[in-house]
Formats: structure tokens, C-alpha cells, sequence
């Protein structure tokens, strides 16, 4: 595949030209790079993930999204999420989202595209990297806000679906039950309820892993 012998010198060449100008083009070419005709490529994302989101986490390349009360906000605006397109200044989401056809408004939905593919095929350094401390470029709080804001386009809470998705519950240690069904068993083990235990715990999802956000999806 050509995908394959483009070296991490022209990618990184990218990243730089996003240094000089936010153009979202270079953003949808740095996804191209890590999903490749539907198959993640684990190599390109984990190195523009370190590249663009760790090297030059002080370029202010890419935009930055926050809750209100982090940034001090009293009342309703610290119940909503602001955007920073460039160093301490920050605006509200909804007011920001408002002019669609803007550079700056499509730098942001094409940023969402890719993270969702840096993240594709369960990536967990991706993953840590956009969503974990320190870095923390999306965490599930701001992720569940977005999506379940009305005042913000309805494509744009699409994005926020798929990144939580792909981001929080689609993730190791979850798995696809129905992929993994066992179809014998021994006698003695069967069970009436198998998932007993995992029902019992709101918290916890019946492969196992325990997600703290679940009870927060079942009310939404």
C-alpha cells in the first residue's frame, strides 16, 4: 500500500505546516494516515498522536474545550463547555458552534473527526493520550455535555456520540458479547442468570469492566 511508504518525516511535516496555519485540510490528511480503508493503523496513530498531541501540546495547534467551573464560571455557564482557539481566551461552545460555514468552526469538527480516528481500532495509547490526565484534550465529562446540549448543531453531538463511543465504552477491557458467545458449556457451570453479578452493580458491564459514567447514559 502507498499509505505504507510515506515516511514519519512527511507526516511530521504536517503537523508543522498545522504550526503555521490551522488549515483542517492537514487535519483530514493526518487521518487518512491513521485509518486505511476502514483498518486502523496503529504505527501512524500512535506517532501523530505523540507528535501533534504531545510534542507541540504547547503550539496551540489544536483547539481545547473545557467545563465551565474549571475555568471559574459561576451559575449556568459553569454547566456548560467553552472552546479555546487560541491561548486564554475562551468562548462559549454554543455561541461558537453558531457561524458552521466559519474555518474555525470546521477546524473543530474536522479536530473531533480526528480524534475518533486516532482512537480507532481501540488504540489505548491514543486513548490515554485524549483523554487521561495530563493532557486530558476530551474527557467523558465534556464528551456527555456536548452530546446532550440541544442548543448545539445536531451534527455536531453526532461527533460527540461516536468519540464517546470509541473513547469511553467501546475500550479494553469491553468487548462485543455477542462476538464472544459460547456455544457449549458444561453441565454443572450453567447458571440461571450468569450476569447476575454485573447486574447487581450499576456500575459495572457484564464483560467485567466497571464504567462510572454508566448510570449517567442510562438517566440521559
Amino acid at each position: 500500500k502507498i499509505i505504507d511508504r510515506i515516511p514519519k518525516s512527511q507526516m511530521k511535516s504536517f503537523v508543522e505546516l498545522l504550526e503555521k496555519k490551522r488549515d483542517y485540510r492537514y487535519l483530514d490528511y493526518l487521518g487518512v494516515l491513521c485509518v486505511c480503508d476502514g483498518v486502523a493503523l496503529p504505527e501512524n496513530q500512535a506517532f501523530i498522536t505523540d507528535v501533534l498531541l504531545k510534542e507541540k501540546k504547547d503550539s496551540n495547534i489544536v483547539y481545547l474545550t473545557e467545563v465551565g467551573k474549571a475555568l471559574g464560571k459561576q451559575g449556568k455557564d459553569g454547566e456548560i463547555i467553552w472552546v479555546s482557539t487560541k491561548k486564554d481566551h475562551w468562548v462559549r461552545l454554543k455561541e461558537f458552534a453558531k457561524d458552521q460555514e466559519s474555518d474555525e468552526y470546521l477546524f473543530l469538527e474536522h479536530q473531533l473527526d480526528l480524534f475518533g480516528k486516532l482512537c480507532q481500532g481501540r488504540n489505548e495509547h491514543a486513548i490515554e493520550v485524549i483523554t487521561q490526565p495530563p493532557l486530558q484534550y476530551l474527557t467523558w465529562t465534556e464528551a456527555f455535555l456536548c452530546l446532550k446540549d440541544k442548543a448545539l448543531p445536531e451534527h455536531l453531538r453526532a461527533k460527540y456520540c461516536d468519540l464517546i463511543v470509541g473513547m469511553f465504552v467501546d475500550v479494553s477491557p469491553n468487548y462485543a458479547v455477542l462476538e464472544k458467545m459460547a456455544l457449549s458449556y458444561v453441565y454443572e457451570n450453567v447458571s440461571d442468570n450468569p450476569y447476575a453479578s454485573a447486574s447487581e452493580n450499576e456500575l459495572q458491564s457484564i464483560t467485567g469492566a466497571t464504567m462510572t459514567f454508566f448510570p449517567e447514559l442510562r438517566d440521559w
